[in-house]
Parts: C-alpha cells; structure tokens; sequence
C-alpha cells in the first residue's frame, strides 16, 4: 500500500513539472518573438536604413536605365555620300569628344583587342568601346540611301559593369529625297545607384550638345566645294574645338551687337529660324534605320563579319602586328 501511494505521488509530482516547464517555455518563447521585433522597429535609425534602402532600390529601378532616351533629328541639303564619311570617320568623334584634350586622352590610352574593339579610360574604370558601319546604296541612284554607325560603351571597374550603352549615329534619304540625319541613344543601362542616374543625365545633356554641333558644323561649314583657305580654316575650328569657335566667332559679336549694333559681314547676323531642337520635339517621327527589324538582322551580320575578320587577320598575321597597325591608325588620327 506505501509503495502504490509512493509511486502515485511521484508520478503526480512529475506530471506537474513538466507542466510547469512547458508553460514556462511557452511563456519565454512567446516573449521573446513579440518583443524583439518590435524593439527592432522602434529603433528610428532601423527603421531609416530600410527606408532609405528601398526608396533607394526604387529610384534606381525607375530612372537608372532606359530604352531610346534620345533622339534628335535634322536636316541636311549634303550630300549622301559626304555625309556618310563624316559619320564614318574622325570628324564626328571631334565634335563627340566637344574638347581636343577629352580625345587626346582616350586616344593615348586607347588599346585594341583581337575583335578590333578598343579599350580606354573609363569613368571611372576601364571603358570599352565596339563599333560596327552599316549602309545601303540606292540602285537607281548608286548613292549611299543610308547610313547607321552603332557604338556601344561598356564601362567596367574591378571586372563589375557600372554602366552599358549603345548609340546610333547616321542618316537616311526620305521618300521626297531629303536627307535626315539621326543621333539617337539606344539603351542605357545602369548597375551602380546614384552614378547610374548622373551618367544617364551626362549623356542626354552631351548629346544634345554634340547634335547640336553636328548640324551647325554640317550644313554651315562641311563640305564646301567652291571653299576658300578661310573657309577651310573656318571648318576646321568648327570641327576641332566648337566652344571655342562659338565664342571666337559668335558670343563677342553678339555681345558688341547688343551695345552697339551690328557690323556688316558679322558671322552671328545670318539669318536666324529656331533651333530644330525645338522645331522637331511635335513632329512625327519616321522610324529610323536601325530600328527596323530586317536592318537590326543586318547590323548583328556586320557586328559577327567584323569579329570573323579581325579573327583572320590574327591567324594570318601576328595578332600583335594586328593591334599594331590599329593602334598607328589612331595615333595618325590623333595627330591629324
């Protein structure tokens, strides 16, 4: 009988401190998931980095990169063939790089891979740069119908992209026969917040400049066939340094027009009409060459042809030779 009471007793003692134990835990368990939550978003500086991280993430996915975020438009009574070696050619990259030193210095660090694409400085990091010309010629005509050269620039730093953009410059003969020439951006795409907005902002602000320039290089200086040594020498300011040829040219005679009237033969009294900048931003726009699909066809052969040739002039030759002669091509130019 004492044992049976005994062995009750245990089991009854037992029994209540598991009890116990598992109402403590639970307690504890409890406790803890519902407060360290909350001590975590009472905390203001918390609470303020997961903000800011998402507002941050946010931003960057709205405005760090975009599809076709440009695109200027001019006429030009040149012609066809002109044109296309200017767009082809060192003239264009003159304007593009709007200061002699800016391509001074991404020519001297200019090297060339096996494909033929170039490397220089980046910004920041390394920048490269692939290039390929696509063009039609007119059947009847036998002249260039059109143009499109498509530059793609691919900054990296430590091998990660910051930043991938690509570029079309050209021009095409509309159905009445005028020419229209194009710059039009692409894509931009950015990896890196905050630098990914200020590049996609530089570039829209460069390329209305450097649009800008083309025209007023193009139909005013370019392409002269009765041209005189002044006139030569008129074009190759133009082309060279533009900002400085403005203000040689243009900003004093404007400002001494302004005081004192104007003189005859003053550059800055030609017949002025609004900047198609402005003339063009309501009108309907043709699509352009490179954004039709059996020309986008197009361009990926020419982009696969030139790799193929580059390739063969590498196994033909040695393919330092080969970085050679592209790397004499450019100091040629940088010197012209």
């Amino acid at each position: 009988m004492m044992s049976m009471a005994s062995n009750r007793l245990m089991a009854a003692t037992a029994r209540n401190a598991a009890k116990q134990l598992r109402s403590t835990t639970s307690r504890f368990s409890s406790t803890v998931a519902s407060t360290a939550p909350r001590s975590q978003f009472r905390n203001p500086n918390f609470v303020l980095g997961i903000g800011s991280g998402l507002v941050l993430a946010g931003l960057h996915s709205a405005t760090g990169s975009a599809n076709d975020f440009y695109d200027y438009r001019f006429k030009s009574p040149k012609d066809a063939d002109d044109l296309a070696s200017f767009y082809g050619g060192e003239e264009l990259m003159e304007l593009y790089c709007v200061f002699p030193i800016v391509g001074q210095i991404m020519m001297r660090s200019a090297t060339f891979d096996d494909t033929g694409g170039i490397k220089t400085q980046g910004f920041p990091g390394t920048m490269e740069v692939n290039m390929v010309f696509s063009d039609e010629a007119n059947e009847d005509t036998g002249e260039t119908d059109w143009f499109n050269k498509r530059e793609r620039f691919k900054n990296t730093l430590f091998g990660y992209t910051l930043w991938d953009m690509v570029i079309n410059f050209g021009f095409q003969t509309k159905e009445d026969g005028s020419r229209e020439c194009y710059h039009a951006g692409e894509y931009f795409h950015g990896n890196v917040p905050i630098l990914s907005q200020v590049m996609l902002l530089i570039f829209k602000v460069h390329a209305r400049w450097v649009v800008w320039s083309t025209e007023h290089h193009v139909n005013h200086y370019a392409f002269s066939s009765d041209s005189t040594d002044e006139d030569e020498k008129m074009e190759e300011e133009s082309r060279a340094n533009m900002p400085l040829f403005l203000l040689k040219n243009y900003a004093w005679s404007d400002l001494t027009a302004m005081l004192f009237g104007y003189k005859e033969g003053d550059l800055s009294r030609a017949e002025k009409q609004p900047s198609f900048l402005l003339l063009g931003g309501k009108e309907e726009k043709d699509e352009l060459p490179f954004q039709k699909k059996a020309i986008q066809i197009r361009i990926s052969e020419d982009i696969e042809a030139d790799k193929q040739a580059m390739k063969a002039l590498s196994s033909k030759y040695c393919p330092e030779d080969v970085k050679k002669i592209l790397a004499r091509r450019a100091t040629i130019a940088r010197r012209r």
